[in-house]
């Protein structure tokens, strides 16, 4: 049972008579409007009508997963490198100064399997086509998101325009670029269009839908810019983009404020920190620890934006960094939000340059530093970072690429989650340590075996692709679920909150956030470890408060869960 304001939804469910949790031969998955949170008691919801079904890209099946022509037989790992065996050859080129890498998984062509596409900073970036048996093949329309004129950084995909397939958005040392999918036959440049590219040294991009208008807006992070002097912050601070709904966005980044998006951003996150049903914003700033704010630097710490709603001329953000207990003064790289103790609240973990940071939700809208009694100190330079359950034990593990110190490359990192509010580095022999001066990492289940592989890109190097070999080692059980919005929400359900039961009475709660880590967009299906637990149910609550449920899905199964239109 999860404390606070997320009692309600074992309340709720109660009170609808779920059906039991069977042995053996469960009947077929069933979808449910339950209830909407503020407005209608559970016997009224019961009453809702089912939605019809939406059409989206093919979701694979319990026992789909084909075989995965990189597949070692060797038990000594967690993860193998099968870069080369999947066919993942990109180069990651040099510019003094730009560091950040992009990856990005996504369905691009709606076959079901994960594509994959990296940026090269010194051109071309490169799209891979997934074949399905554990390889990739660079993609026919590669050439269309090559992306030349300008270096590439971040990369990630979301369905701006609500038609159904993956967009992409890349971040760009000068020119960021929107490309929109026309059905998985090919990329179009709109960036002129949707008015989303303006200069700047951008990082990473985030999309939420902020003001809950059924449209995706965007964040940009960009670091600081040391050549342009005191007007740098007007043209490269971070920006704010509202979408219209139309295919354009408009820029109402004064809606934040010039000196609160003046440090040197790498990564944002669009999240519900407070649990009142709409996204705030947390953003990681380097360059905190170099002394006070100056005419040039007008702020140097992290931030938090408190969506507070309409009004000031648009909509409403407050930021209270410092009295949430967020505004840690670091040069921080990387961010992962999740709810890594199962309290029903979301974390945050950010990378620095020395030991990273672990801020615990209290659930009131408030933050404890609980790095070290967690045993998350580790001193080195770190980058990209995911919360994702490597084990499929039920909880949320960590890895965090790691740079290059006093001239060496540093092992990567993997925290095993013990469970009890604390962490074990079993990084060494894991598989996923190799020592390559790595910045970004994005998380997928490419191969669809039900365990989280990883991507990982190198400063100056290439890119690897670490195929997780949980199911080889464990046995353990996992449920994917992907969603499907529609009407008042967006399409790809960002903002949205899964919560899986499972028979032992824990609830674990993802929410899905669409770019984070660093530079990074990963995939947008949320992936729930089990172990040898049976899933009761699986409940959906949606950005506008609506919840629904399914129940009877067995170990294994990847669903789609879809908000009800015509409810």
């Amino acid at each position: 049972m999860m404390r606070g304001r997320t009692h309600w939804i074992a309340l709720v469910c109660a009170a609808c008579t779920s059906p039991p949790i069977v042995e053996e031969s469960p009947p077929p998955s069933e979808e449910v409007p339950i209830a909407r949170v503020h407005n209608a008691s559970p016997t009224e919801a019961i009453a809702l009508d089912r939605a019809p079904r939406a059409t989206f890209p093919r979701i694979p099946s319990q026992g789909e997963a084909p075989p995965n022509r990189c597949a070692s037989a060797a038990a000594d790992r967690m993860f193998d490198d099968i870069t080369a065996c999947a066919g993942v050859t990109a180069h990651r080129g040099f510019i003094h100064g730009y560091r950040t890498s992009g990856q990005a998984f996504a369905d691009v062509d709606g076959d079901g399997d994960l594509d994959l596409y990296v940026t090269d900073s010194l051109g071309p970036n490169t799209l891979y086509a997934n074949r399905g048996d554990g390889t990739y093949e660079i993609s026919e329309l590669s050439d269309q998101v090559a992306h030349a004129p300008d270096p590439s950084g971040g990369a990630v995909f979301a369905d701006y325009d609500n038609d159904g397939d993956p967009d992409l958005y890349v971040l760009a040392w000068g020119r960021n670029t929107l490309y929109r999918n026309e059905g998985g036959a090919g990329f179009i440049d709109v960036t002129e269009t949707a008015s989303v590219g303006t200069l700047g040294m951008g990082q990473t991009a985030a999309f939420g839908d902020y003001d809950k208008d059924g449209f995706l807006d965007l964040y940009v992070t960009n670091w600081l810019c040391d050549t342009c002097g005191e007007d740098w912050v007007q043209s490269f601070g971070d920006r704010l983009y509202h979408n219209e709904g139309d295919g354009t966005f408009t820029d109402v980044s004064h809606l934040m404020g010039v000196a609160e998006r003046s440090g040197a951003g790498y990564v944002a996150t669009w999240f519900d920190y407070d649990d009142d049903l709409d996204l705030d914003l947390y953003v990681v700033n380097d360059k905190g620890a170099e002394g006070e704010p100056s005419a040039t630097r007008p702020i140097s710490r992290n931030v938090l934006w408190e969506n507070v709603g309409p009004g000031c001329g648009g909509w409403c953000f407050r930021e209270r960094a410092v009295e949430a207990g967020a505004d840690q003064r670091i040069e921080g790289m990387g961010l992962a939000v999740g709810d890594y103790d199962v309290d029903g609240d979301l974390d945050l973990f950010f990378t620095n340059a020395g030991d990273p940071v672990l801020l615990a939700n209290d659930g009131r809208g408030n933050f404890t530093d609980v790095t070290e009694p967690a045993g998350l100190r580790f001193d080195h330079t770190h980058w990209g970072t995911v919360f994702f359950d490597h084990d499929n034990d039920g909880d949320l593990d960590l890895f965090f690429a790691v740079g290059r110190t006093f001239g060496y490359d540093n092992p990567n990192r993997l925290f095993e989650n013990l469970g009890d509010g604390t962490f074990a580095d079993v990084s060494e022999g894991s598989g996923a340590d190799g020592a390559s001066y790595d910045i970004g990492v994005a998380s997928g289940d490419y191969d669809g075996d039900g365990a989280v592989d990883l991507v990982v890109g190198g400063f100056a190097r290439g890119y690897r692709l670490l195929r997780n070999r949980t199911n080889d080692r464990e046995g353990n059980g996992f449920i994917t679920v992907r969603l499907a919005g529609g009407g008042p929400i967006n399409r790809d359900g960002i903002g949205a909150r899964v919560y899986v039961e499972t028979a032992d009475g824990r609830q674990q709660m993802q929410e899905l956030v669409c770019g984070s880590s660093n530079g990074a967009g990963s995939e947008l299906a949320l992936h729930f470890g089990i172990g040898a637990q049976r899933v009761g149910q699986v409940f959906v609550r949606w950005p506008d408060g609506l919840l629904t449920a399914k129940s009877n899905v067995p170990a294994g199964s990847r669903i789609l869960m879809e908000y009800p239109v015509d409810h």
